[in-house]
């Protein structure tokens, strides 16, 4: 029974196998060991330099997109103050007209002209006058009207004077 309780221990002790030696090495050998652990060092110096670059690749994109959103913040921000001041410019633009159309009564300008002190014109200080332009205006929007009551054929041939 006590060899039973103690027959695990037998199992856990590792077998141990014994080393076998190598045989020695020329110099040559040794040599080119080196000469082939010697790439390894500049590869992992290459390596490292390649992730470097690719950092600063990735920080200069970076800073890149956020000063085109810089950019972009500041158009922005000139765009709504130029809308805040054509907003004001409308409503300025609005007043004039109200004091414009105002001023065109003929009830204002009439109170206004009483403030003055002016006077309806008496019957002598009256003139007519009349323009021969504007008869000769008034023939030729009948030679107009008459004209367009003739054909397309007859205007496109030319054969009416």
């Amino acid at each position: 029974m006590l060899a039973e309780k103690y027959a695990y221990l037998e199992e856990m002790i590792p077998e141990v196998e014994p080393r076998r030696r190598e045989p020695t090495r020329h110099k040559e050998q040794s040599r080119q060991e080196q000469l082939q652990t010697a790439p390894a060092k500049k590869h992992g110096t290459l390596n490292k330099i390649v992730t470097i670059g690719l950092v600063l690749l990735c920080f200069a994109a970076a800073s890149f997109t956020v000063y085109r959103y810089a950019l972009i913040s500041d158009n922005h921000k000139a765009i709504l103050e130029l809308e805040n001041q054509l907003k004001q410019e409308r409503l300025r633009r609005d007043k004039l007209e109200v004091e414009l159309s105002y001023s065109e009564d003929l009830n204002a300008v009439e109170f206004s002209a009483t403030e003055i002190g002016m006077k309806y014109p008496e019957a002598g200080q009256v003139q007519y006058v009349d323009l021969p332009q504007q008869q000769k205006v008034a023939e030729q929007a009948d030679a107009s009207i008459e004209q367009s009551d003739q054909s397309l054929l007859s205007r496109f041939l030319g054969l009416s004077n």
